[in-house]
């Protein structure tokens, strides 16, 4: 199941590229790719190695990458819904 989480996270990071290369050249798209990829490479870890990449010290990392990416989103947004 993790490598077909793998695949998705980077599916889905491939198409959000796509669309911030082709169409928009929002910053925030690329921030969220980076993020998918981030979370890609986090679940092939946690899935070819025998360590848990979720729980812990790498839970505690995990979850704030995560924060970080949901600040940089909201402030984002709360940006351009004033102009």
């Amino acid at each position: 199941m993790g490598y077909l989480y793998t695949a998705v996270w980077l599916v889905l990071a491939g198409y959000m590229l796509y669309t911030a290369i082709k169409r928009n050249r929002t910053p925030i798209l690329f921030i969220l790719s980076g993020f998918l990829v981030f979370l890609a490479v986090w679940e092939l870890i946690n899935t070819v190695s025998g360590v848990d990449m979720k729980s812990g010290v790498y839970g505690w990392i995990y979850r704030g990458v995560a924060l970080v990416v949901l600040i940089l989103c909201f402030i984002w947004y709360f940006k351009n819904r004033r102009s």
